[in-house]
């Protein structure tokens, strides 16, 4: 069988017994988690002891003295702890109820019901054998919905298997920066992969208890051949003097731990008793007596051997305490985990089965078309569709499925989101779409192409149906807006970086705008650096530097985050590379460690990785993207120049190159730096209401704004609605904010505290800053009406995109619309 055709078989076979099973599985799981641990449990509860004094009171006479009206006496249970009550089970003749009473087995004495919690704990097994339902039918129910777990479990291995061994890793590890349905799905299959060995184990046992076919079927194939066991007639009353004296012929010291009385007049009397080596609570051995107490059969634990030995374990091992207390806790870990499956499975099932609404009415140039297997590349088309309606560009958005290839040439700019699944395979829905691509013939010299490919790079067709798409498009005459970029896994730090690259494609005056001139690199020199918000985890620097040049505010700094020689050394050296190896880079010939510390990106690699594996200096270099400048608003209107800089902890745990730069650097550091005019974001030249709106570090470029407005001495009133988490340690600038305030600069100032209930705000959080813009709804059209303009700066999927909703929904689409054909609704955002 094609490694394809077992993916395909697997996972359908997966899904829908996970459907069928889910709720009974849920429930059998987490009940059973409880159940492992009922030992230690009940131990922290306290319960009745009894005082040792001498021997156990012999069989015939505690027999005698448990007897009670109207009930037949059908066990006796024994704790290992001598002080411990023992437990008799009694069943009425006349109603067939059981219960279990205590007694003192030194004296017979009967103390009462059993506590509380194992009253508790036999509702809990009721619920994990039978479902709280009559035995015949419950146990139906549970023992097959743990056979399909036992093929859940199979399926779902299938269907992880790696194909290479160099892929376990990436296989058995939780991989870094997983979000939203991503990380359920690593959880989901993670911790399956990891505890496959205990929940195995536990649903391979689990029909033992449920079916007697099971039972006699693994008997048959387990046991070793023995006598079976004659029973001759016998008088109706069990001789329990007889049975007590030949049990003491066998254990000497009359210490049993089950003693199960006969049922029937030829029934058998078990007897069940822990050696003192015995290795767990349940390495019984087991004496079989007929009712005048012949021993008719005798097996001693640690005699047993093979299938024998398993069958004597099985309870033992369903609940883990073969292996000890520490088995116990594993398999209680593994029930719960087992339990959370059927959420997560369902969860994963209908967020991969609920496909965005088609969206695709009206004029558009843009068409989103998408291809999903899993339901990531479906979700990220909705997710790009809203951001680029936020921006301004109206974007159709349609599953490949739906699509006829004739019908991309009506747009100017078609985004393919494509998922490849299992080996280079289009996923499910798309397979007849590619076939009608295949065989299409059309011209596409009109479109404009960018292929987003998602794809799991354990597989050697990494993202193969991308690169498909891409080349049929290239074959029909399309022209690329983008080259196509390859997502392991919905990594949103790539995703990121490819919206951004589209931005400046489709948007250059909302996101990168096209400036008239750029001026030359220059020195800086670093002047002061200071903590806004020290240990909160997310600091915030403020920096001065030295900077020639003139500037307005709301224009751009650049900076080039170069190393120093020693951390260029330090970074090549963790990865095994020399730093004095020559290498030649566009720049010209030089040692690697300068080409790192100028010149180059970081290389994709793992700090593993290096001359350990073959990659020479050379490849290295040629592996490096260029060095890019990272841009960041000026926060002041004149000299010396001031920036706000967060330092950016990636998904992967790494720290951003220029913003750890920047937040470490000293007093007197010199930094390559260039100013980049931001025209579509100055202030109007004449004075008009101003509304501000930012998160972050987006209020930096408003700092500017408020010294610029003070020395014009402006009179029109300014509303600054600025977002961040706590207002403990995120008030940034709160004196100065306060001192304009004081001025008359800023006339009407809210505080949008998203981790603190407080305020306007939507359920599930504190309030942003558009929640403001709702409660001034008001004093937005007052200031509008007086033409005030808009500025907003933050990130595009935050702040930029709530905003424009939330304007869209107070304004409507055409004022907002002319807002900006006006000049009067300004963004910069990232």
């Amino acid at each position: 069988m094609s490694g394809h055709l077992r993916q395909r078989i697997s996972f359908r076979l997966h899904q829908w017994l996970g459907l069928c099973s889910a709720i009974v599985l849920l429930i059998v799981g987490a009940s059973g988690a409880l159940l492992a641990l009922e030992k230690d449990i009940v131990a922290l509860w306290p319960t009745p002891e009894v005082a040792v004094s001498g021997p156990l009171l012999p069989m015939p006479e505690l027999n005698h003295k448990l007897a009670m009206p109207g009930k037949a006496l059908q066990r006796i249970y024994l704790e290992p702890e001598l002080n411990q009550p023992g437990r008799a089970l009694y069943q009425d003749r006349q109603t067939k109820q059981r219960q279990w009473q205590l007694f003192n087995p030194y004296t017979g004495e009967l103390l009462g019901p059993r506590p509380g919690i194992s009253e508790f704990f036999a509702d809990v097994m009721a619920l994990h054998r039978w479902l709280l339902l009559p035995n015949s039918v419950g146990s139906v129910i549970t023992g097959s919905a743990t056979i399909m777990a036992f093929f859940l479990l199979i399926t779902g291995l299938l269907r992880r298997a790696p194909d290479k061994l160099a892929s376990i890793k990436d296989w058995l590890w939780w991989k870094r920066g997983s979000r939203g349905r991503l990380a359920l799905w690593q959880f989901h299959a993670v911790l399956g992969t990891w505890l496959f060995i205990p929940i195995a184990i536990m649903v391979l046992t689990g029909p033992w208890y449920a079916f007697n076919w099971y039972r006699d079927g693994l008997k048959q194939l387990l046991a070793s051949p023995q006598a079976a066991l004659v029973t001759p007639k016998q008088a109706p009353v069990a001789d329990d003097e007889a049975l007590w004296r030949n049990f003491l012929a066998v254990k000497a010291d009359g210490r049993y731990a089950r003693w199960f009385l006969p049922r029937g007049e030829n029934g058998v009397v078990r007897v069940s008793y822990l050696a003192p080596d015995a290795p767990h609570s349940h390495a019984f051995s087991t004496l079989t007596f007929d009712a005048a107490g012949n021993l008719l059969q005798q097996r001693r634990y640690h005699e047993l051997q093979g299938g024998d030995y398993l069958l004597a374990n099985m309870y033992a091992l369903h609940t883990g305490s073969y292996f000890g207390a520490g088995g116990r806790w594993l398999w209680a870990l593994s029930g719960l985990a087992f339990a959370s499956f059927a959420v997560t499975g369902l969860w994963l099932f209908f967020s991969r089965r609920a496909r965005p609404r088609e969206q695709a009415s009206g004029n558009a140039d843009t068409l989103i078309a998408y291809a999903s297997q899993s339901g990531t590349a479906a979700a990220h088309g909705q997710q790009l569709q809203q951001w680029l309606q936020s921006c301004g560009t109206q974007a159709h958005l349609r599953a490949m499925t739906q699509i006829q290839p004739e019908d991309f040439a009506a747009y100017r700019q078609v985004l393919l989101l494509a998922a490849t699944y299992g080996e280079g395979d289009a996923p499910d829905s798309a397979l007849a779409f590619q076939q009608r691509l295949a065989t299409a013939a059309v011209s596409y010299h009109q479109v404009n192409v960018a292929v987003l490919a998602f794809g799991d790079r354990q597989y050697q067709q990494f993202c193969a149906f991308g690169h498909w798409l891409a080349q049929r498009f290239t074959q029909l005459g399309a022209t690329t807006l983008l080259p196509l970029q390859e997502v392991d896994r919905g990594a949103e730090h790539t995703l990121s970086q490819w919206q951004q690259s589209l931005a400046r494609k489709l948007m250059p005056q909302h996101v990168a705008p096209t400036v008239p001139a750029t001026s030359a690199w220059q020195q800086a020199t670093l002047l002061q650096r200071t903590s806004l918000n020290p240990g909160s985890g997310r600091e915030i620097h403020h920096l001065l530097l030295d900077v020639s040049g003139a500037w307005q505010p709301g224009d751009i700094l650049e900076v080039l985050p170069c190393w120093d020689e020693w951390q260029s050394r330090q970074y090549l050296q963790a990865l095994g590379l020399d730093g004095d190896a020559m290498v030649c880079i566009h720049e010209g010939e030089m040692p690697l460690w300068q080409a790192q510390a100028h010149y180059l990106e970081t290389a994709p690699m793992h700090r593993e990785e290096g001359v350990a594996n073959g990659v020479s200096a050379q490849q290295y270099a040629d592996m490096a993207r260029p060095l890019a400048p990272r841009s960041y608003s000026i926060a002041s209107m004149a000299s010396p120049l001031a920036l706000m800089v967060r330092q950016v902890i990636k998904a992967d745990g790494n720290s951003g190159r220029a913003s750890t730069l920047l937040a470490t650097a000293k007093a007197g550091s010199h930094w390559q730096v260039r100013i980049k005019p931001h025209e579509d974001f100055h202030l109007p030249a004449t004075d008009v209401p101003l509304i501000l709106l930012a998160t972050g570090t987006g209020l930096a470029p408003f700092l500017g704004f408020l010294q610029q407005r003070a020395q014009q001495q402006a009179r029109q009133p300014l509303w600054l609605l600025f977002g961040e988490r706590h207002a403990e340690q995120d008030n940034y600038y709160g004196r100065e904010l306060q001192r304009f305030v004081d001025d008359g600069i800023i006339t009407h100032l809210d505080f949008a505290w998203s981790r603190e209930a407080s305020g306007p705000q939507a359920p599930q959080h504190g309030p942003y800053v558009q929640d403001y813009l709702v409660a001034g709804q008001a004093r937005l059209q007052e200031f509008l009406r007086r033409g005030a303009h808009i500025y907003v700066c933050g990130a595009i999927n935050g702040v930029g995109a709530g905003v424009t909703q939330t304007l869209t929904r107070l304004l409507g689409k055409a004022q907002l619309q002319a807002l900006q054909q006006q000049g009067r609704y300004h963004r910069d955002l990232y």
